[in-house]
């Protein structure tokens, strides 16, 4: 099982016994139910591969490429650098912190400091990248750990509620606006958000045992809508796209980190084949999703959905078989991946058109 795959295992298990949340604010999200009946189209990729570069940053070092600035993470997770140009600003976790996420868009950089004991609400700084300026987001507080998405200058994080209910938090950084919003019931939580210009994407789930139900959901009017066509507590991954939406089941609850990938958009449905879960990401225009290799000769592969209803083969490993990819991070419409595998690992960036 890959690392991804297992923090998203882990966050399932740590968030069991709480409460889940949506955002405060309404996203757009497209009519994504009409025309179902249409009939699936099995999608084959073309290769279509971005223009990658390699990032100059030992792989495991936690990084994230902005279509200008960049951020490096330190290797004990203390600090993190924001580098432009010969412009430098650091973000030191502070004692007994650790920076555990970071996370950018065109115009903002947002640093999260949590608490090593898990024990007190994390810190969050968020950076202007016009001006350098820098600002705490304390409200409402942002819970430790969990999972957290930004989208131009909106912030999407966990908090608590009323009697520790577990909540999706909204600010808008431009202004320091924060509000909480929907909070799912007892022994639920969510994970997996996913955050663009056409809405907001979260995985619920329950605490049943052995395995929890998991609902892949669109926020509409601050609300989480689920998938009708999704199978019942099978999916995994979800993510808004300009026409609709895509999203992941596990055909084998044992084996949670192989999925299939489904989109569905201006009614019709596609079948986009497989890929690992908890590595679908909006970038640019697109949404993005790694897939293992398929065979002993086959490389492991990014795919990318595009807004003309096409899936293409965005990166391919130079290992073939022995081979997976990291979970690839959007920095504002600059994506940064990880390849590992047997011929030598890569850390590579590209820009998304």
């Amino acid at each position: 099982m890959s690392v991804r795959t297992t923090i998203a295992l882990a966050l399932l298990v740590a968030l069991a016994g709480c409460s889940g949340a949506d955002e405060p604010r309404d996203a757009p999200t497209a009519d994504i139910d009409a025309g179902l009946d249409d009939g699936l189209v099995v999608v084959e990729p073309t290769t279509a591969l971005l223009d990658w570069q390699d990032t100059g940053v030992e792989v495991g070092t936690r990084f994230v490429q902005g279509p200008e600035w960049e951020a490096i993470g330190s290797d004990d997770g203390s600090s993190v650098e924001l580098v432009r140009d010969g412009d430098s600003i650091e973000i030191d976790a502070g004692p007994g912190r650790t920076i555990s996420e970071v996370l950018m868009s065109e115009d903002w950089a947002v640093v999260v400091r949590q608490d090593r004991t898990e024990t007190a609400p994390s810190e969050v700084v968020a950076v202007d990248l016009a001006t350098g300026e820098q600002r705490d987001v304390v409200s409402p507080p942002a819970a430790s750990g969990g999972s957290w998405a930004l989208t131009g200058g909106d912030l999407y994080y966990p908090t608590y509620g009323d009697a520790g209910a577990y909540c999706l938090a909204t600010s808008a950084l431009a202004d320091g606006n924060g509000e909480d919003g929907w909070c799912a019931p007892g022994k639920n939580g969510f994970s997996g958000l996913t955050a663009s210009g056409h809405g907001v994407g979260m995985m619920t789930f329950d605490d049943a045992r052995p395995i929890a139900c998991r609902t892949v959901n669109l926020l509409e009017a601050g609300v989480p809508k689920p998938l009708d066509h999704a199978d019942d507590c099978r999916a995994w991954d979800v993510a808004a796209t300009a026409g609709g939406v895509v999203w992941s089941e596990v055909p084998r609850p044992r084996r949670q980190e192989e999925a299939r990938f489904s989109a569905v958009d201006a009614g019709a449905s596609f079948d986009l084949g497989p890929g690992t879960t908890g590595s679908l990401v909006p970038c640019g225009d697109s949404v993005f999703f790694a897939r293992d290799p398929q065979g002993p000769d086959e490389p492991a592969r990014l795919m990318r959905w595009t807004p003309e209803r096409t899936l293409e083969i965005a990166y391919e490993s130079a290992s073939a078989g022995n081979a997976f990819l990291g979970e690839p991070v959007c920095g504002g419409g600059a994506l940064t991946l990880t390849s590992f595998g047997e011929s030598g690992d890569e850390h590579v960036s590209a820009r998304v058109e």
